[in-house]
């Protein structure tokens, strides 16, 4: 664990790429490219979560793990590279922190090993995911309380062929309530072969209830959408979705 301000600039000018800006010391911020503070105001997320189990998805440089950790949560963290290649692993040993580390895909997980969890953070992922309604359903089996969501989201920007974005509003205000999804070839979105989807927010929360998840709340920033939802039982939901996948035998 470092202790002087010198040695916790050492460490963090030792990760070459940064994405999370996290405070380590008064003087101290890592110097990511996303702030994610802007986007922690808009979760429903309890200013006291001692004795509360929180998952963390694709947790990347921890920003989330760790601020929930210090309110006391226990928390998991999972993203699908080693801790050591973002900057997870240095700013848990600048913090002394006990949050566990898993890597993993999140098609991977199963709630018999990793268990379930009263919040589940699925921040910045769920458009990187070529199957976004499983990976919902992976979510919904790991999470028996809260969900917070954060995505690229079409509402205020769709991807025309000539490379200009619109506004929903300005194609149609009637596709503001039509659940769409636009699907991103190749390198289409910002030159990342790992983005795929952009659902507006209709689809969103039509993905989330057709994945037994209510919807609390939700916000639109630029391209962005952040929902609040809970989990709730709907076993015929829950029937159809296993019987799409072949899980069920028809009754």
């Amino acid at each position: 664990m470092a202790t002087s301000d010198a040695e916790v600039r050492a460490k963090v000018d030792s990760v070459r790429v940064w994405y999370h800006r996290i405070p380590l010391r008064p003087e101290i911020v890592t110097p990511g490219i996303n702030d994610p503070a802007q986007t922690l105001r808009h979760l429903d997320i309890p200013d006291d979560c001692r004795g509360l189990r929180v998952l963390d998805l694709g947790a990347r440089d921890g920003y989330f793990s760790f601020e929930l950790e210090r309110r006391g949560a226990e928390v998991v963290a999972v993203d699908y590279v080693p801790a050591d290649q973002t900057g997870f692993a240095t700013v848990a040993e600048i913090l002394g922190s006990q949050v566990r580390y898993q890597q993993a895909n999140i098609y991977s997980l199963d709630p018999a090993a990793i268990g379930t969890f009263d919040i589940v953070l699925f921040l910045g992922l769920l458009y990187h995911l070529p199957d976004p309604l499983r990976a919902i359903e992976i979510v919904r089996s790991l999470c028996h309380g809260q969900l917070c969501l954060e995505t690229h989201s079409i509402d205020k920007g769709v991807l025309l062929p000539n490379g200009t974005k619109k506004a929903l509003q300005e194609l149609s205000p009637l596709l503001l309530d039509v659940p769409l999804m636009q699907f991103y070839p190749g390198r289409t979105l910002s030159g990342d072969p790992t983005n795929y989807w952009g659902p507006n927010l209709s689809c969103l929360v039509g993905m989330l209830e057709e994945c037994r998840f209510r919807v609390k709340s939700h916000t639109l920033t630029a391209d962005r959408a952040i929902v609040n939802a809970e989990a709730v039982e709907d076993r015929e939901r829950e029937y159809l979705l296993k019987l799409a996948r072949g899980l069920r035998d028809r009754a």
